[in-house]
């Protein structure tokens, strides 16, 4: 059985003599891995590579696929410098935390889109921020920051909260211990999603690092690594 999808190569390395591996993020398949036996000189085989959106067409029934057809389907993003570091963290995400073959088809619209603002936008961390939110949400394990766990009472603008990822926030009293403690303010700032002040932006990244820790493991992202011993194009931006 043949597949029509719509997908973006997260990642693409050599394979054999003249073909290559790619892993891809796909509105049917998900993340999936596939052969693609064309040359690597040809022109379907130039298409694979990240931030290319792509009409493909897949079988197999093991989970290493074969990709029949590869066509453009819009012009790639171009990413670079700071952008290329985030987008590259983007596509790391999800090979660490997708399981394979789930399909995700709200997320694979965001990624699009996000690509596509990244691309766009100068401010690159509010984009950033959303997209790590909403992958949360869509993999079930997004942030209740509006109410404190322990009490079920809102969170109030004027309290201090601490932070328990996979858990939520309770209300700060003197004694207590966790791994970071946030303003009610700037948790219901995160909460709607809202990213004009700068403070709020800095809470939402360490926010952010710690919710996603549990998940992906011990193993450092080497798209982190590479941005902090670069060239120093993120030096002054947002790390991912």
């Amino acid at each position: 059985m043949i597949t029509d999808d719509v997908a973006y190569v997260l990642h693409s390395r050599p394979y054999r003599e003249a073909s290559q591996l790619v892993t891809l993020f796909s509105s049917v398949g998900g993340r999936f891995n596939a052969v693609s036996r064309a040359s690597r000189q040809a022109r379907g085989g130039n298409l694979l590579r990240p931030f290319v959106p792509l009409r493909i067409r897949w079988r197999g029934k093991s989970d290493l696929k074969s990709l029949n057809d590869v066509e453009l389907l819009h012009p790639a993003f171009n990413l670079a410098g700071t952008k290329l570091y985030v987008g590259l963290y983007l596509n790391e995400l999800l090979i660490r935390l997708l399981h394979e073959h789930e399909s995700h088809p709200d997320l694979f619209e965001r990624y699009g889109k996000t690509l596509e603002i990244l691309a766009a936008e100068s401010e690159v961390e509010p984009v950033l921020r959303l997209f790590e939110l909403a992958l949360l949400d869509d993999l079930g394990y997004g942030l209740q920051l509006d109410v404190d766990m322990e009490t079920g009472a809102a969170v109030e603008s004027g309290q201090r909260y601490v932070f328990y990822p996979g858990e939520g926030v309770k209300r700060h009293r003197p004694g207590d211990k966790g791994p970071a403690i946030f303003t009610g303010d700037h948790l219901l700032a995160i909460c709607g999603w809202e990213f004009t002040d700068t403070a709020v932006l800095r809470t939402a990244k360490q926010l952010t690092r710690l919710a996603l820790e549990p998940y992906l493991g011990s193993k450092p992202l080497h798209s982190r690594e590479l941005f902090q011993g670069g060239t120093g194009v993120g030096a002054k931006g947002a790390a991912p």
